[in-house]
């Protein structure tokens, strides 16, 4: 299985909202720290997300969307 960069978030919490989202939607995605270590716990750096090549212009369809809704 191959993964894609999708995005880059500005911060761990958001790239875990939008993964799940995505895979609310049924598009695996997961969140990719790079040379951050989850044994530091929650980071507030740049965080990539990543998503099943083969899933990749389904999920940058529903990240437009995403963008597009205003925030609470």
């Amino acid at each position: 299985m191959e993964w894609t960069h999708l995005t880059t978030t500005p911060d761990q919490l958001s790239a875990e909202l939008l993964v799940q989202a995505l895979r609310d939607e049924g598009i695996e995605a997961l969140v990719n720290q790079g040379d951050t270590s989850s044994f530091l716990g929650v980071m507030g750096y740049p965080c990539r997300v990543m998503v099943r090549s083969d899933a990749w212009l389904q999920a940058v369809g529903f990240l437009e969307k995403w963008e597009e809704e205003p925030s609470p």
